[in-house]
């Protein structure tokens, strides 16, 4: 049993063979040189392949009327100052930033300087993060206006139709921590301390009129003034969640205690921001944003951004939004059960006699006639056909708004919060066309 047992008979090594020479001379490689310069011929165009995404969404913007932002820019032809940047640059910058999901300036601005496809769209001009920055959040209402023209090319090739409508809305994380909001009293505190700092800073400019400020300094007195704006406008939102509490205490037949309404508290950082329920059941600073989805296309024709945790009341807006933008008004409104209010439900049914609406009816004891047409229109299987397309529709654009980065706000006050929430519609529509 000294020999090994094997399947297959092992060759004899053959000791003559070639591999047991010994090789005494110096291998010939091919080295990398990585200093050596080269000459090379080539263009910005060059760098991307002819059917890139980036090639498409500029010609897109190429085809908009981008006069609203042309007719902003000052330094004109014949005139001193410097050149401004192609707003087709910066709005070609932010879609294609906002379909692969970036939503910050700053990374926006690295990718600018490292990755082919932006370094294409900016074409050898130099931007930086805050020109960026200011193009996306002060720009409104010019993607407000592009977001109409979006809508009316899409309607023009047959892609979407606004007979059928549906409306939902998402709370999205604000630029706010929770430990910003603060009571009445914290806040008068506060303003007094940023008054006083602002005091000695005017007393110290005063004694010594001559001293060049650094950019330090500089910073600091515009982030102090910054500051105090924002809990003067802090106060003023506080007593506006004050009087919304009253209101609603009424409503209910009931007086708010006063220990209740000296617990209301607003965001010094963010004072438009309100503690709203999130899909997971925690509650964080957010804002509610709106959007109106058509059925057919699933393009995004309304967008609205509102401080209210709730969905009621957010219903009458919309339509008065996508009536006065379209000049049509859609026969068929879906919505959910979070949308029912019976005083809204009253106001649709008078002011818009020709748009039915289709959301789950609320069970209460006196039901007004537009509810009791309500529950009797839902119960038919018409109405629960069409129903079905709701979820399909309304949950499609939320679910796209999170995958092209609207995880978090990262600018703050309603205005510009509702820019990005355009911005973010105008990158949805184009998907669709292109």
């Amino acid at each position: 049993m000294s020999q090994q047992l094997t399947f297959f008979s092992i060759p004899a090594s053959d000791k003559n063979s070639s591999s047991s020479k010994q090789n005494y001379g110096k291998p010939r490689l091919n080295c990398a040189v990585r200093n050596q310069v080269e000459m090379k011929t080539s263009s910005i165009d060059d760098l991307l392949p002819k059917e890139h995404l980036a090639r498409d969404i500029w010609q897109y913007v190429e085809n908009l009327d981008l006069s609203i932002l042309l007719n902003q820019i000052q330094s004109i032809e014949g005139n001193v100052g410097r050149s401004a940047i192609d707003p087709k640059i910066l709005l070609s910058l932010w879609l294609y930033a906002t379909v692969k999901g970036i939503s910050s300036a700053r990374v926006l601005d690295e990718h600018c300087e490292r990755h082919d496809a932006f370094k294409w769209i900016c074409g050898g001009v130099s931007v930086n993060y805050h020109t960026l920055a200011d193009f996306r959040a002060l720009q409104g209402e010019a993607f407000d206006q592009l977001l109409t023209q979006s809508v009316a090319v899409l309607a023009k090739n047959n892609l979407i139709s606004l007979e059928a409508v549906s409306q939902d809305g998402m709370r999205v994380r604000a630029h706010a921590g929770s430990s910003s909001f603060k009571r009445k009293q914290t806040l008068q505190i506060n303003l007094q301390m940023a008054e006083m700092l602002i005091a000695d800073l005017k007393e110290e400019a005063k004694k010594n009129p001559g001293a060049c400020k650094t950019r330090i300094q500089a910073a600091q007195e515009r982030a102090i003034i910054e500051k105090k704006e924002n809990i003067k406008k802090a106060l003023v939102e506080l007593n506006e969640v004050r009087k919304s509490k009253i209101r609603a205490g009424k409503k209910e037949q009931r007086k708010v205690p006063e220990e209740e309404l000296a617990k209301t508290r607003v965001s010094i950082t963010d004072p438009d921001a309100r503690i709203m329920k999130m899909a997971d059941n925690g509650f964080r600073p957010a804002f509610n944003v709106q959007f109106a989805t058509t059925n057919k296309g699933k393009a995004i024709i309304g967008v609205d951004v509102s401080k209210s945790g709730s969905d009621q009341k957010q219903t009458m807006g919309m339509i008065k939004q996508v009536e006065k933008r379209y000049n049509q008004l859609p026969k068929k409104w879906l919505q959910d059960g979070g949308y029912n209010n019976n005083m809204e439900l009253e106001k649709l049914v008078k002011t818009y006699k020709d748009c039915k609406i289709y959301m789950p009816p609320k069970e209460c004891k006196n039901e007004s006639q537009s509810a009791q047409e309500l529950r009797e229109r839902m119960e038919t299987s018409e109405a629960k056909e069409i129903y079905k397309e709701r979820a399909a529709t309304a949950e499609y654009s939320n679910a796209q708004a999170r995958n092209h980065g609207l995880l978090q706000f990262l600018v703050r006050g309603l205005p510009k919060v509702k820019s990005v929430a355009l911005l973010l519609a105008l990158a949805h529509n184009m998907c669709i066309g292109l």
